[in-house]
């Protein structure tokens, strides 16, 4: 079995994680919001390196409930282990 190269994988683990979204947008737009989610998990992922802190605010914003913050970070780490597996 091949070894895929880690932009493949990234863009795996980013399509099994949007599958639920994906499901209900038209093919047409699938690979628009693809690339929208890339880059919007792009700027969060270099808030988190060079910001922390207000990453940390901003997440607080965006998802207040804490429990629900709970799940995204189980979420990421699940994302993570698709990504760089």
């Amino acid at each position: 079995m091949a070894m895929t190269d880690p932009w493949s994988r990234y863009g795996r683990a980013l399509a099994q994680t949007m599958a639920e979204v994906l499901d209900d947008v038209p093919e047409e737009l699938r690979a628009h919001v693809l690339e929208t989610a890339d880059y919007w998990l792009s700027v969060g992922i270099q808030l988190g390196l060079e910001r922390p802190h207000q990453a940390r605010e901003l997440l607080a914003i965006v998802e207040a409930d804490e429990l629900e913050r709970d799940a995204l970070a189980e979420d990421a780490a699940d994302f993570i282990v698709e990504a760089l597996a």
